[in-house]
């Protein structure tokens, strides 16, 4: 059974010293079949150096120590176009892409379960896995 990573929970992985962060890692370090998308990669990258104001070098080295467990899930054009149509056909706009996207791949990889930071991103949707909120 695959379990899907959203975003927010590698990034707390990395760089939150708090319970979740704690929580994040503990969920990487003992589950045998983790999965996200390649896309939540720069996402992280993106949030644990400009958000975070981690030097870019120590966000790579964060990022290679917690995440090699894991297996990244590629999208192709029809993956693309299929979440487009989940965004329109949900009444969605914008950013919300993303979540659809990250759920496109959470499907794809056959995961079971999606771990996110909010479950309200996921909410316009009708996800084929258990939205699972870290906290």
């Amino acid at each position: 059974m695959s379990d899907y990573l959203d975003t927010p929970v590698l990034v707390f992985a990395c760089a939150n010293q708090t319970a979740l962060g704690d929580k994040a890692r503990q969920l990487i370090a003992e589950s045998t079949d983790l999965v996200s998308t390649p896309h939540a990669l720069a996402e992280c990258f993106n949030g644990l150096t400009y958000r975070l104001q981690i030097p870019p070098a120590a966000a790579r080295k964060l990022m290679s120590r917690n995440f090699s467990k894991i297996r990244f899930q590629t999208l192709d054009e029809a993956d693309y176009l299929a979440a487009i149509d989940e965004v329109v056909d949900n009444g969605q706009t914008g950013d919300k892409i993303y979540d659809a996207l990250h759920l496109r791949a959470a499907i794809k990889a056959g995961a079971k379960k999606i771990h996110t930071s909010n479950k309200r991103d996921f909410s316009p949707f009708s996800p084929a896995a258990e939205i699972v909120r870290l906290a």
